[in-house]
């Protein structure tokens, strides 16, 4: 392992191990993510089990103040098995980068940049994702610069992230053509394989395996089958989505608004109560939600897609009041969300590289529309 990056100014990188798991919690507990609504997560009880939604291959980076040894920064580095150009292949994610707002400064973000690239050495990965939520000027401006020897972010578009209220109902289904059920144990091969087949039409579309759903440890814990709906058209499966519950081990929770937001939050509400949007949430109260998960498809078939929506309404909206979706801004299924009452939440995703992953990311198929799955983000 590379030895720890010592800073002169007083802070040093290194990789987390066991013995940082409860500091780890409470810094990501304590570390929101800044835009006009502002979230934390909570990775009880164990913040390495919660990474492993991330990718196989996980690991964290942190600053410590040398002096103290108390975490001021992280960023997490995972490695996942994606569909590129329709074949799967090691891609990367940055995801988790946080500075406490006492040492935020070009310098240690440099840094921690620098001992990136090092972890980076070791070839898991050509390129990496990454997504930054569109208001969070802060953030696009620092790490869009190209200044301190930065990797380059290639912009891939806009991911339309919402929160979509499940209380809202859903359009009727098309007459009796399209059929739905929700899966169980016995359809785990097929779904697998319709995933693999389908799915790799889509850029950065994950290859599952059937040992990935439901495990803790694999990429969808708490992910059952029984969570998986199934739609049929004369008789042959055509396409499935998944409620994903993920706060056994994930909780999410609004810690504040910004701008207008802050000041109109009930007004809001009021409206948002007439209209079936959802509500803005006091701030500090956990968000009972569900990720939507696994859209795929055939042949982007909205009238499917429209029907297994539905299903999922009528199925879980009784226990939890919000839906977070999200899809890439060309992707033909979007109208469908965007159609239902939903409080946006826009992203932009991107391609990062260093120098020797600049080849890689010049061969992605930009007419392949890209997908994300939000429940590992």
């Amino acid at each position: 392992m590379t030895p720890p990056a010592d800073c002169a100014c007083g802070f040093r990188f290194e990789v987390a191990g066991p013995s940082d798991e409860a500091a780890l919690r409470e810094f990501g507990r304590d570390a929101d993510m800044p835009g006009a609504v502002r979230f934390s997560l909570d990775r009880s009880p164990d913040y390495f089990d919660a990474l492993r939604v991330e990718g196989r291959k996980t690991e964290v980076l942190v600053c410590r103040e040398t002096r103290t040894r108390r975490i001021v920064g992280t960023a997490h580095r995972s490695v996942k098995p994606l569909f590129v150009n329709g074949e799967p292949a090691p891609v990367g994610f940055l995801s988790g980068l946080r500075l406490d707002p006492s040492v935020r400064n070009g310098l240690l973000l440099a840094r921690g940049y620098a001992a990136l690239k090092e972890r980076h050495a070791d070839g898991a990965a050509r390129f990496y994702l990454s997504t930054i939520m569109e208001d969070n000027r802060h953030a696009r401006s620092a790490l869009l610069s190209g200044r301190c020897a930065l990797p380059r972010y290639h912009d891939l578009g806009r991911f339309c992230c919402m929160a979509i209220s499940l209380q809202a109902r859903g359009p009727a289904a098309p007459g009796n053509a399209i059929t739905v059920r929700r899966a169980g144990a016995a359809d785990g091969p097929a779904i697998v394989d319709f995933l693999r087949a389908e799915g790799r039409s889509r850029q950065f579309f994950p290859e599952y395996r059937a040992g990935d759903f439901g495990a803790a440890g694999e990429l969808l814990p708490r992910l059952e089958w029984e969570d998986v709906f199934m739609a049929f058209r004369e008789g042959g499966l055509t396409g499935v989505i998944a409620a994903w519950d993920q706060s056994s081990f994930r909780r999410w929770k609004v810690t504040g608004y910004a701008g207008w937001l802050r000041a109109f939050r009930r007004p809001f509400n009021l409206v948002a109560g007439l209209r079936r949007m959802p509500r803005l949430p006091e701030p500090g109260a956990p968000l009972a939600c569900l990720f939507l998960s696994l859209v795929c498809i055939r042949d982007g078939d909205r009238a499917v897609f429209s029907v297994l929506m539905t299903a999922l309404r009528n199925e879980m909206g009784a226990r939890f009041p919000l839906l977070f979706a999200g899809l890439h801004e060309r992707d033909p299924l979007l109208p469908e969300l965007l159609a239902t009452p939903h409080f946006p939440l826009p992203s932009r995703l991107y391609a990062i590289a260093w120098g020797d992953g600049e080849e890689a990311v010049g061969m992605l198929e930009r007419t392949r529309v890209p997908y994300l799955e939000l429940g590992s983000l």
